[in-house]
């Protein structure tokens, strides 16, 4: 869930125009698997592991902002958002075992 949080804030901070376009696709999916992954957090662990996703994502896009260029930093919050698919994939279970 901090990767959703972290995909989203990160491309708040892209400097560049067009490459925000890019980040679309990126933020609607985390935006989706965000919500829905938080709201099951929240209720299984608490909000202090709800609220400490956030908190994390937002000094992790700080620093990736700071460090990267515009078109560094599209590539780091594709990865990231990929990356957080894959752990996705392994928290929901899918494909079923059965």
């Amino acid at each position: 869930m901090t990767l959703f949080w972290l995909v989203i804030l990160a491309a708040g901070r892209m400097r560049h125009d067009l490459l925000l376009v890019f980040c679309i696709p990126a933020v609607f999916v985390a935006i989706v698997m965000g919500f829905s992954m938080g709201i099951y957090a929240w209720d299984t662990f608490g909000t202090p592991q709800a609220l400490a996703c956030p908190v994390i994502g937002w000094f992790g896009a700080r620093e990736l902002a700071r460090r990267y260029n515009s078109r560094d930093l599209l590539i780091a919050i594709y990865f990231i958002w990929a990356v957080g698919l894959m752990f996705a994939l392994i928290a929901v279970g899918i494909p079923d075992p059965e």
